[in-house]
């Protein structure tokens, strides 16, 4: 009879330490990354070249030359002053066209895998590196890249965690980016594999 309850005792302390261990480590697993505005303060940057003076970034990882501000913005004195646009995919193309010949440089869209390769995986809210483009917002941003199925649909990215969407309708008014990539890599073959894929189940 001693050895049945102690049995049953042990049999106890077990469940409630698993329960007990399963929900640490329950909510370790949904904890949210920090937001990156704060988390970088103290994190070195080394993938892009840029400084206070010039709208441009340039990242040595991918060759792109970024424009630091939303489309739309002006960057001064280290900060991006004014509106961002929000427009619809055909309209982006045209103000990217604009933008190039009034710069004297040749500006586009991204195409979406230079907007997942600003994805950071260690911080959110944005998940890209705000110290050099102080003004993305958190919203679907679009990439030049149209859908593989449909011509009605472009891909963006949500820049919150930086997911990639390939079904969002042309139609949506949405911010962009722009960049220079005469020089940029080129996409490889597991990269085109990885945009079909999230074309196909996105």
């Amino acid at each position: 009879m001693v050895q049945l309850k102690n049995k049953k005792k042990q049999l106890l302390s077990f469940v409630l330490f698993f329960l007990i261990t399963t929900l640490i480590y329950g909510c370790n697993i949904r904890k949210q990354p920090p937001k990156c505005d704060v988390f970088l303060n103290e994190k070195p940057q080394d993938r892009f070249r840029y400084d206070d003076t010039t709208p441009i970034a340039y990242d040595k990882l991918t060759r792109i030359s970024w424009y630091r501000c939303n489309a739309g913005q002006v960057f001064q004195d280290g900060e991006c002053v004014g509106e961002a646009l929000e427009l619809n995919w055909t309209e982006a193309q045209s103000y990217a066209r604009e933008f190039s010949a009034s710069s004297g440089k040749n500006w586009r869209l991204p195409e979406y895998w230079q907007m997942r390769e600003l994805q950071r995986f260690d911080c959110i809210s944005p998940a890209i590196d705000t110290r050099a483009f102080p003004a993305v917002k958190i919203s679907h941003y679009w990439s030049r890249d149209e859908h593989i199925f449909s011509e009605r649909m472009s891909c963006s990215v949500y820049t919150f965690k930086g997911q990639g969407f390939c079904w969002q309708r042309k139609t949506a008014e949405l911010p962009f980016m722009l960049v220079s990539d005469e020089n940029a890599e080129r996409i490889k073959f597991l990269g085109r594999v990885q945009r079909v894929l999230i074309d196909f189940f996105n």
